[in-house]
Formats: structure tokens, sequence, C-alpha cells
């Protein structure tokens, strides 16, 4: 379980954030994260929270699944902390594109109002989409609730990225090269890069940046 916890508090930030964020010690967090001590159960839910994972996660090592994570999250008390930013209907596919009809909300998720300043991210510009597929793992985890930057609608620099072709909603790291071209990357090493030209480059269309999937990307 240790190592699960180091791994899902690096991913949130680090000892020190997910310590400011849960009003743990952070001396207290080094003794779990080292096996030295057991964890009570409340902060056990704090420090899930926090890392946007489940209890059950951290104990027991249960698949990542954003229904258990919404679940979760939706019945965390909710106060001047936290700001409810919308949930879309829509599934990002982390690997071959998957089709979505036009998205709506289907429901709001709790989420740090601190962590929104430090990514810079109005309120008003943030929205929740679950992901599916490996092919952005170890970033971007199968099933995955991502937040997305809806402001963004074009490639500016490299960086992690919503795009939708037709009815295909898709997640993929996006490096710009020469002449206007630029490169779909998936961070697992069994998925082949992909290249376009300046014109098909062009006509990419971004629907946001992802900013964050269970850590700050």
């Amino acid at each position: 379980m240790a190592e699960r916890l180091s791994d899902a508090i690096n991913r949130a930030g680090g000892r020190g954030r997910v310590a400011s964020l849960t009003e743990i010690p952070q001396s207290s967090i080094d003794r779990y994260c080292r096996n030295q001590s057991e964890i009570p159960a409340l902060r056990m839910g704090e420090i899930a929270r926090a890392c946007a994972v489940t209890t059950d996660y951290l104990i027991y090592g249960e698949d990542f699944s954003a229904d258990l994570v919404r679940a979760e999250l939706a019945a965390s008390p909710v106060n001047d902390n936290v700001v409810m930013i919308p949930m879309l209907d829509v599934i990002a596919s982390a690997g071959p594109g998957i089709e979505n009809a036009r998205p709506y909300e289907i429901g709001k998720l709790p989420f740090p109002r601190t962590w929104l300043l430090e990514l810079g991210l109005p309120e008003k510009f943030a929205r929740f989409a679950d992901s599916r597929g490996d092919s952005m793992t170890p970033t971007i985890p199968d099933g995955a609730i991502c937040l997305i930057d809806i402001r963004i609608d074009r490639p500016r620099k490299d960086g992690i990225y919503v795009l939708v072709d037709g009815n295909n909603v898709r997640i993929k790291r996006i490096a710009i090269g020469w002449q206007g071209a630029i490169q779909l990357l998936s961070d697992n090493e069994r998925y082949a890069a992909e290249t376009l030209a300046a014109p098909d480059a062009e006509a990419l269309r971004v629907a946001g940046r992802v900013v964050w999937a269970g850590g700050e990307i």
C-alpha cells in the first residue's frame, strides 16, 4: 500500500502539496509513505480525496475507476475552498478515437480552488471528462478523469490536448514541428507517432488542453 500511496501523492504534486491540502503534517505523510505508521481511516479518506483516487485503490490496489472517483468526490463536503466543475458526457480516447455525440453536462464534481489558481485556469473555462485507453499511460491512466482548459482551440505549444475529428474524440500529446507540421504522440511507447503536415495540422480541431489527470500535467 505504501508504494501506491507514494505514487498517488507524487501524481498529485508531492508530499508537501498534499500535506497543505489535507492539513496533515508532512512528517506524518512521510511515515505513511515509508510504511512506518498506520494511516487513520479519516486521514486515508482525506489523502485519497486530495489525490483524486479512491480509498479502495490505496488500500487494495483496485483498478483506477472514474466512476468510483466520481462517486467519492461527489459525496465529499463542499466549502469555500472547493469549486464545482461541470462533468461532460463525453469519453476521450487515449488510443483509437471513440465516437461521441455532442457532449453535454451530466453533473458537477468538486475540485480544490487553490489547484485551479496554481494551474492558471479560471473556473468558467474548466471541464471534466472521462478518458479510456492506455496510449497515454503512465501520464493518464485508463479510466482517469481529466481536467480540461476549454479556452485552448489551437495547439500553440507542446502539451496534451483533446482532439476532435467528426464525432471521434482523442487525447494526444502534441509536439510542434517546423513549417506548421505537428506530431501526435502517445506516452505509451507501444503506440507509434503520427505526423501531420501543415495543411492537415491547420485543419486539426482542438477542444481543449488537458491540465490535470490525478495530478498536474
